[in-house]
């Protein structure tokens, strides 16, 4: 049989292999494990970042709702049955570009009571993120070429068509002929339903 620690080395690892960033906090909101994915943005320090082991945020507005969420999550720890399972914000950057989206939950037993150490758990999503594995599937499923994967995901993260020109430094004729042939190889043509096809073929992992 496997020890505490066995079993929360054995988390770790299996977190590593995730594109999203994920770190696992303490009753004191220190952090006691980050991936891979979360030091790689906290790293860029354009909205989180890592200091002194904690969780911080550029925006005052982010900052306040972390806090928040923090503190709500660990008043369930102590039985107040009133406060929210967790919370979900957009984290903005500094550059004013699509924002991160943070997720974070407690760890409770079915007894509303905490687990240990680690107490709570933190997603982030880069939607700019243009992850490797994402656009080999989206080459290998639809054929598009690495310019078309490319902007499907940007659509698929609600990027505008004129700031992913601007972004990539492409003309906006370039980028809606690029769209033209995505919708004609994944067979949509609704923007709806394109969005739809591309989220059924999210990639969580990141390549090695």
């Amino acid at each position: 049989m496997m020890t505490a620690g066995q079993t929360l080395h054995s988390l770790e690892r299996a977190l590593d292999w995730l594109a999203d960033g994920v770190a696992l906090i303490g009753a004191d909101g220190t952090v006691i494990y980050a991936n891979r994915s979360f030091h790689a943005i906290a790293q860029r320090s354009d909205g989180i970042a890592l200091r002194k082991g904690m969780i911080e945020m550029t925006a005052t507005s982010a900052r306040a709702r972390l806090h928040a969420a923090i503190a709500a999550a660990f008043g369930m720890q102590g039985g107040n049955s009133q406060t929210s399972a967790g919370a979900d914000f957009p984290v903005p950057r500094k550059d004013g570009a699509t924002p991160y989206l943070l997720h974070m939950r407690p760890l409770l037993n079915k007894d509303g009571e905490s687990r240990g150490e680690p107490s709570a758990i933190v997603f982030v999503r880069d939607p700019l993120n243009q992850n490797a594995a994402a656009v080999r599937i989206l080459r290998e499923v639809f054929g598009l070429t690495d310019a078309e994967a490319l902007l499907a995901q940007a659509v698929q993260a609600g990027i505008s068509l004129a700031c992913y020109a601007r972004s990539h430094a492409v003309s906006l004729n370039t980028v809606y002929t690029h769209l033209r042939r995505i919708r004609e190889k994944t067979g949509c043509n609704r923007m709806a339903e394109l969005i739809s096809k591309l989220n059924d073929l999210h990639v969580p992992l990141r390549l090695a």
